[in-house]
């Protein structure tokens, strides 16, 4: 089973998706016409208390009818990427994953510190999981 996930990223003040944030679910689509993944977890949660809702809230509100409604699924619990992989890698295992595809920018995919595919890694083998495929997909 391929679940992919969407990392978030901080909200705007006003409640509005950053461009970043725009970005990914851009990629998100594209990912899913592609390879329709079973799952889309959207991994993100009220990081800027200003914004008055979570990320993934807001990720879901902006896929409206491009990705299957029946096919997201919200993490609204992290506030960073370490949170992302802590909070999405059980609900991925829970759906019976076997493929991760994390969706990212790619500055975000590629930094150094607090890198999102060491930290899914990290929290797959904490699972007892490192056998799952764990991929990327980002703006080539």
């Amino acid at each position: 089973m391929n679940v992919a996930v969407v990392l978030g990223n901080r909200m705007l003040s006003g409640g509005e998706i950053s461009a970043k944030t725009a970005e990914r679910l851009a990629l998100a689509i594209e990912y899913y016409n592609a390879e329709k993944p079973d799952f889309v977890i959207l991994s993100g949660g009220l990081a800027n208390p200003k914004a008055g809702i979570t990320e993934a809230e807001a990720m879901r509100k902006a896929l409206h009818g491009a990705i299957p409604e029946d096919k997201l699924i919200s993490e609204d619990r992290s506030l960073t990427t370490a949170e992302n992989a802590r909070f999405s890698v059980p609900i991925a295992l829970g759906l019976g994953a076997d493929r991760i595809t994390l969706i990212s920018s790619e500055d975000h995919l590629k930094r150094r510190y607090l890198n999102p595919v060491r930290l899914f890694r990290k929290y797959l083998k904490r699972r007892g999981a490192p056998h799952v495929a764990l991929y990327t997909y980002k703006k080539v």
